[in-house]
C-alpha cells in the first residue's frame, strides 16, 4: 500500500508540510507521522512508501539508507543545526544516491513543492516497476529457442525497412538500422515538429531499460517545445528510474534541431558520434546517463545547406572493428568518398561494409545510423 511516512519529532515541521500540503499529491490517508517505536529500517525497505526523514531522528543513518528501496527525502533545520550537522548533511547528500532530495525545513516550504510533487510521483510508479523489473529477469533469460525467434523478428524488420526516410521542412532524415547477435540492443526515433525535430538514439542490453527509456521518451514526445530545459529534464527522470531499478551500461544520445537555424543541441552519453564534413563533432565518452554529467555530455553544431552530418551509433562503432575502416583515418576516408552520393546509396554502402566479412545474417552488435541532410536551397536562419 502506497504510503508517506514522516520520520520526524521537530514541532515546526507538522506546521511546516501542512502549510503545502493541499498543493501536493497525496490523499489525507496517506501520509502519517511515525512514532518513537516504528521501525525505520522496515519503512525504508518498502518500495511503495515515501520517506522523509529528519537528520536528527536516529544515528548511523548513513548506514541504513544504501540498502533503502523506498523514496527516500532527507529532512534537516540548517538554520538551527550545528556546523558540523550541516557538513554531516551535505556529505550525506553526496554519497548516498538513494536520497532523492533534500529539505531544508528552515525556509519557506513552498520552495520545495516541485521536489516533493517529484517524490511522490516517483513512489507511485515504483509498484509498477517492480512489476516490470520481474518481466525483465524473465524476458533476460530467455531460451535459445525464443532468443532464434527473436533473431527472426530482427531480420524480418530489417528486410522491411531497409531505410527508413523523412522529408521535412528544409531536410531530410535518413535512417538504417541492422541486427545484431546480442540480448538487448538499439533503437531509434524522431519526432517532427513545425519548428524542431526531436532525435533519440539508445543502447542498452537490458530489456527494461529500453522499455524505461521509451516510456519517458513518450512523455517526451508530448511536450510543446524540445528545448535544452525539456531535454535535461527527460535525463533527469530517466536517471533517477535507472537507479531504482540498478540498470547499468545505457548509452544515450537525445538532441533536438532548429528547423530554422539548422542548429543541433543536445546530450550524448555513451559512445555515439556525430560526424560531419569527415570530422567528429563530439567525443565518445563514458558518462553515466546522469543530470550532474549534462555539461560534459552537451553537444552543439550547425549545418548549412547543402551539409550532412551522419549520428553513427555506437553498436555500429564496434561492428567497424571487423572491416576496413576500424581506424579513425580510415573511416573519415570512407565517409569523404561516399559524401556526394545519395543518401541510399551512402547508407548500402556503408551497411555492406558492415557485413561483407560476416558469415551470418547478423552483426556482431545491432548497428544504427541517422543521416541529415540540409537542402541546397534550404533558408536557413542565421
Amino acid at each position: 500500500m502506497k504510503e508517506t511516512i514522516v520520520f520526524c519529532r521537530h514541532p515546526r515541521f507538522k506546521s511546516w508540510l501542512a502549510s503545502i500540503s493541499k498543493r501536493l499529491p497525496i490523499d489525507e490517508g496517506e501520509l502519517r507521522f511515525a512514532d518513537e517505536n516504528e521501525d525505520l529500517a522496515a519503512a525504508l525497505s518498502e518500495i511503495d512508501k515515501l520517506v522523509l526523514i529528519d537528520f536528527a531522528w536516529k544515528s548511523g543513518l548513513e548506514h541504513m539508507l544504501p540498502s533503502a528501496t523506498a523514496q527516500v527525502i532527507l529532512l534537516g533545520d540548517v538554520q538551527g543545526a550545528s556546523a558540523g550537522d550541516v557538513w554531516s548533511m551535505r556529505n550525506l547528500c553526496m554519497e548516498r544516491p538513494q536520497i532523492h532530495a533534500f529539505v531544508d525545513y528552515s525556509r519557506d516550504p513552498e520552495f520545495y513543492l516541485p521536489v516533493l510533487r517529484s517524490a511522490l510521483l516517483a513512489r507511485d510508479g515504483a509498484d509498477k516497476m517492480s512489476e516490470v523489473r520481474a518481466l525483465s529477469v524473465k524476458l533476460n533469460a530467455l531460451d535459445s529457442q525464443n532468443l532464434a525467434e527473436l533473431h527472426r523478428l530482427k531480420r524480418l524488420h530489417e528486410r522491411l525497412v531497409p531505410l527508413r526516410g523523412e522529408k521535412l521542412k528544409g531536410l531530410s532524415i535518413h535512417s538504417k538500422f541492422a541486427a545484431g547477435e546480442s540480448a538487448g540492443g538499439e533503437f531509434f526515433d524522431t519526432v517532427a515538429r513545425e519548428r524542431e525535430v526531436l532525435i533519440l538514439l539508445a543502447s542498452s542490453r537490458s530489456y527494461i531499460a529500453s522499455s524505461a527509456i521509451l516510456g519517458h521518451f513518450e512523455d517526451l514526445r508530448a511536450k510543446n517545445s524540445f528545448d535544452l530545459e525539456s531535454l535535461e529534464k527527460f535525463v533527469t527522470s530517466l536517471s533517477y528510474e535507472l537507479k531504482k531499478l540498478q540498470v547499468q551500461e545505457v548509452e544515450l544520445l537525445l538532441v533536438s534541431l532548429d528547423l530554422k537555424t539548422m542548429e543541433i543541441k543536445g546530450y550524448n552519453f555513451g559512445g555515439a558520434t556525430i560526424w560531419k564534413d569527415g570530422q567528429v563533432v563530439n567525443k565518445v565518452n563514458e558518462l553515466e546517463v546522469n543530470p550532474n554529467f549534462v555539461e560534459k555530455a552537451y553537444v552543439e553544431f550547425r549545418l548549412g545547406r547543402g551539409e550532412r552530418a551522419l549520428i553513427r551509433s555506437s553498436g555500429l562503432g564496434r561492428n567497424l572493428s571487423e572491416t576496413d575502416y576500424a581506424s579513425k583515418e580510415r573511416w573519415a576516408e570512407f565517409l569523404k568518398g561516399v559524401n556526394t552520393r545519395s543518401a541510399q546509396d551512402l547508407m548500402t554502402e556503408l551497411f555492406f561494409q558492415l557485413k561483407k566479412n560476416r558469415h551470418t545474417d547478423f552483426l556482431k552488435t545491432d548497428a544504427s545510423a541517422i543521416l541529415i541532410e540540409v537542402d541546397q536551397n534550404a533558408i536557413v536562419q542565421v
